[in-house]
């Protein structure tokens, strides 16, 4: 029944608009990976990316703050925007990284793993959709599950990732530290994204 309460589309809204900046943001920095030429300007554009989900997530724990009725349990309403809101956190911090630390070079795996974050966010965007709708729970569950094996692929990923590091840039070790730091922030990524997938599938498994 509280499904169907009044007041629930202004946060399902809000949460499609959160995922839908997700996959934006995500994209924008696998582009700049892909191409790091204007890279100053282009991690600016996605710190405009990760404000707007700030924003967005501002504007979600405010309206909870201030919501009788809500579409499910507060605390997931929180945890969910949160977790959202912390993998755009990820990824902005790995972009700051990139010219902070003036990487030139983008080495093949760390392309890898941003491609498995972008899948990722995609199947985060998927599986906060079809919340909306009970009939589409099935569908959402397996988005999550998705989810979680794309975490443990990029998580095996992570790993050969390091080993390599060792294996070939041994020679420069200013430069081991400052990818491993930015691999590390890119797994960190992936995990949110699996932590939202245990959130969506708590929320449906309590309103079954």
């Amino acid at each position: 029944m509280r499904w169907f309460l009044p007041k629930s589309d202004d946060f399902l809204k809000l949460f499609d608009e959160a995922s839908a900046n997700i996959v934006l943001g995500v994209t924008m920095f696998r582009e700049m990976v892909g191409d790091p030429a204007e890279l100053p300007s282009k991690v600016e554009r996605l710190k405009e990316i990760e404000h707007e989900g700030d924003r967005l997530t501002h504007v979600t724990l405010g309206k909870l703050n201030s919501s009788f009725i809500t579409p499910f349990d507060r605390e997931d309403i929180h945890a969910l925007i949160s977790r959202m809101d912390d993998i755009l956190d990820s990824v902005d911090a790995a972009s700051q990284r990139l010219v902070l630390y003036r990487i030139k070079e983008i080495p093949p795996r760390l392309l890898a793993i941003s491609d498995l974050i972008v899948t990722s966010a995609e199947l985060v965007r998927r599986a906060v959709a079809f919340l909306q709708d009970r009939r589409k729970h099935a569908e959402a569950m397996t988005a999550c599950v998705e989810i979680n094996r794309i975490e443990n692929e990029a998580d095996a990923l992570h790993r050969e990732a390091l080993a390599d590091l060792f294996d070939n840039y041994a020679h420069d070790a200013m430069l081991v530290i400052k990818l491993k730091e930015i691999y590390s922030m890119l797994e960190e990524a992936t995990d949110r994204c699996e932590d939202v997938a245990n959130v969506v599938e708590s929320i449906i498994i309590k309103g079954s």
